[in-house]
């Protein structure tokens, strides 16, 4: 009786195992598939990305851009001095 319950037990734990490594091998698979896929988004990404920084500047103007970086730059220099002091 208690080899049965063994048995059983270690025939259900080949089941999980055989299913979780066909799991595994499945995901695999479809990563290989769908590569290509995944770097076409991104590259799409990316250009979409580097369009709204761009259009970001320009939409901005270079001089309201100038003084904005200006500004920044002054007020970390500020506090990068009262730190040190």
């Amino acid at each position: 009786m208690i080899f049965e319950g063994l048995k059983l037990a270690l025939v259900g734990m080949l089941v999980v195992f055989s299913f979780l490594i066909l799991l595994v091998i499945l995901m695999y698979i479809s990563t290989l598939l769908l590569k290509p896929l995944t770097e076409k988004e991104k590259r799409e990404a990316m250009i979409k990305s580097r369009k709204k920084s761009s259009d970001m500047v320009f939409s901005i103007g270079n001089g309201k851009l100038i003084a904005i970086i200006s500004a920044s730059v002054a007020a970390h220099q500020a506090r990068m001095q009262k730190i040190r002091q």
